[in-house]
C-alpha cells in the first residue's frame, strides 16, 4: 500500500503543486502578522475590499475558456482556445474597470482604484491561460514556483513600503505587481507557438468557442455568482459596519483560506486532470471522486476543530491583542470553511460531466444565501457576528447540496447527449 502511494501519479502531483503553496503560505504566515503591525486595521479594510472587488472579475476574466485547453482532446483546438481567452481577457477587464471607475466616482471614492483593478484583473486574465496550458503539459513544478515568487514578491515590498509610509495604497500596488512576476518563465512551453497563435484565423477561434460554448454560458455565470457570493460579503460588510470590520473579517478569511490555498486547490487542479481521464476512458470518475474526496475529508476534519477552538488567542498571539475580534469570526465561519474546502476541490467535476447548467443553478444557491443574510441584518439590526452566522449555516447548507451533485454525477454515465443512463 505504501508503495503504491509512493507510485501515484496523482499524489506526486499534488505534493509536488503544494510544495510551493506550502511554500507560498509560509511566506505569507510570516508577513502577515508584520503587516498588522504596520498598517491600521482600516487600511487592511481598504485593501481586502479592493481585492474582493478584483475577485468577482478574476475567475471569469476569461469566460471559463482557459478550463478546455486543459480537457479538449482535441490537440488542434488549444491554440485557438489560448487565442480567444487572451482576446476575451484584455476586453473584459476593460470593461470591469471602467464600470468600476464610475462606480467609485459617484461613491466619492479614488479613481485609482479603478486602475488598481485594471492591471490586478489582467494579470489573471493572462495568467490563468498559462497555468492552463502548464497544467496540461503537466508542468506542476512551474505552476508551484510561480505561486511562491508572487506571494514573496506582493508581502516582501508591502512590508518594505510600510516602513517607508504605511497607508492601504502600499498594500495594493505590491499586490497587482506581484501578480505579473513570472508570466514569462510561464510562457517558455509556448515561446515557439506566439507567431502560430498569432496567426489563427477568426474561424478557427469562432469554432472552438461554439464548442466549448458551455463555459461562457454555464460554467462562466456559475463562476461569477461563487465569486459574488464571496466578495459581496465584503462589500455588504463594509455597507453595513464599516471598513475596520472589513479588516477584521480580513484576516479571519485569510487564516481559514490558508488550507485551500495551501492544498486544496492543488488537488482541484489534479483532481480534474484525473477525473477527466477517468471520465473519457468509462463514462464516470467514481474513483477518483471517492480517493480525492477521502483525503479532503481527512484534511477538513482537524483543521475545523483547531480553527474552532484556539483561534481567538492564535489572532491575539500572533496578530496583536485588537485583532481578537477576528477570532470569533474565525469560530463562527470554521464549520462552513471546512465544507467548502471539500467542495471547491471538487467543483471542475460540472465541467468534466458538461453539466454547467446544474451548477449555475447550485451557485445561484450562494448569492442568494448571500443576499437574505444582507437583508436579515439589515432588517433586523443584526450586528456583525449576526450577520456572519447567519452566511454560515446558508452557506453550509448550499455546499452539502452542491456536494451531494457531484457525488451523484461521479457515479452516473452521461452519454455525448447531455443524458444519464
Amino acid at each position: 500500500m505504501i508503495q503504491r502511494i509512493k507510485n501515484s501519479a496523482f499524489i506526486k502531483a499534488v505534493l509536488l503543486l503544494s510544495t510551493g503553496s506550502v511554500l507560498a503560505q509560509g511566506i505569507r504566515a510570516i508577513a502577515t502578522p508584520i503587516l498588522t503591525r504596520i498598517y491600521s486595521v482600516e487600511s487592511m479594510g481598504v485593501y481586502t475590499y479592493l481585492i474582493s472587488i478584483s475577485a468577482i472579475f478574476m475567475g471569469i476574466a476569461n469566460l471559463r475558456y482557459e478550463i478546455p485547453i486543459v480537457t479538449d482532446k482535441d490537440e488542434s483546438h488549444v491554440f485557438p482556445l489560448i487565442k480567444l481567452s487572451f482576446i476575451i481577457g484584455v476586453s473584459l477587464t476593460l470593461c470591469s474597470s471602467i464600470g468600476f471607475g464610475f462606480y467609485f466616482f459617484q461613491n466619492g471614492k479614488p479613481i485609482i482604484w479603478s486602475v488598481l483593478i485594471f492591471f490586478n484583473v489582467l494579470a489573471y486574465a493572462i495568467t490563468n491561460v498559462l497555468t492552463a496550458y502548464n497544467n496540461r503539459n503537466k508542468e506542476y513544478k512551474l505552476i508551484s514556483s510561480m505561486y511562491v515568487i508572487r506571494v514573496g514578491v506582493q508581502y516582501i515590498l508591502a512590508i518594505l513600503l510600510g516602513l517607508f509610509n504605511p497607508i492601504a495604497l502600499f498594500l495594493l500596488v505590491p499586490y497587482v505587481l506581484g501578480e505579473y512576476m513570472g508570466i514569462t518563465r510561464q510562457m517558455k512551453s509556448l515561446k515557439g507557438h506566439i507567431g502560430e497563435i498569432a496567426r489563427i484565423e477568426t474561424p478557427e477561434i469562432k469554432t472552438v468557442g461554439r464548442l466549448h460554448l458551455k463555459q461562457p454560458l454555464f460554467s462562466m455565470p456559475a463562476l461569477l455568482a461563487n465569486s459574488l457570493s464571496y466578495s459581496l460579503i465584503t462589500i455588504f460588510i463594509e455597507r453595513l459596519f464599516g471598513l475596520e470590520s472589513v479588516g477584521y473579517y480580513s484576516i479571519s478569511v485569510s487564516l481559514l483560506g490558508l488550507p485551500l490555498a495551501v492544498i486544496g486547490g492543488n488537488i482541484s487542479k489534479v483532481f480534474m486532470q484525473n477525473a477527466s481521464n477517468e471520465y473519457s476512458k468509462s463514462g464516470i470518475f467514481k474513483h477518483t471522486f471517492d480517493k480525492t474526496f477521502l483525503i479532503l475529508l481527512g484534511i477538513a476534519i482537524p483543521m475545523v476543530l483547531v480553527m474552532y477552538f484556539f483561534s481567538t488567542p492564535l489572532c491575539q498571539l500572533i496578530f496583536g491583542k485588537e485583532w481578537g475580534q477576528s477570532g470569533k469570526f474565525i469560530m463562527i465561519l470554521a464549520p462552513m470553511f471546512g465544507i467548502r474546502f471539500i467542495t471547491s476541490a471538487l467543483s471542475p467535476a460540472f465541467t468534466i460531466v458538461k453539466k454547467q447548467q446544474v451548477e449555475l443553478i447550485l451557485q445561484g444557491v450562494f448569492l442568494l444565501s448571500n443576499i437574505s443574510s444582507y437583508i436579515l441584518s439589515k432588517q433586523y439590526g443584526l450586528g456583525i457576528e449576526g450577520f456572519l452566522t447567519s452566511i454560515s449555516i446558508l452557506f453550509t447548507f448550499s455546499y452539502l447540496l452542491y456536494l451531494f451533485f457531484i457525488f451523484i454525477f461521479s457515479r452516473k454515465i452521461i452519454n455525448q447527449n447531455n443524458t444519464e443512463s
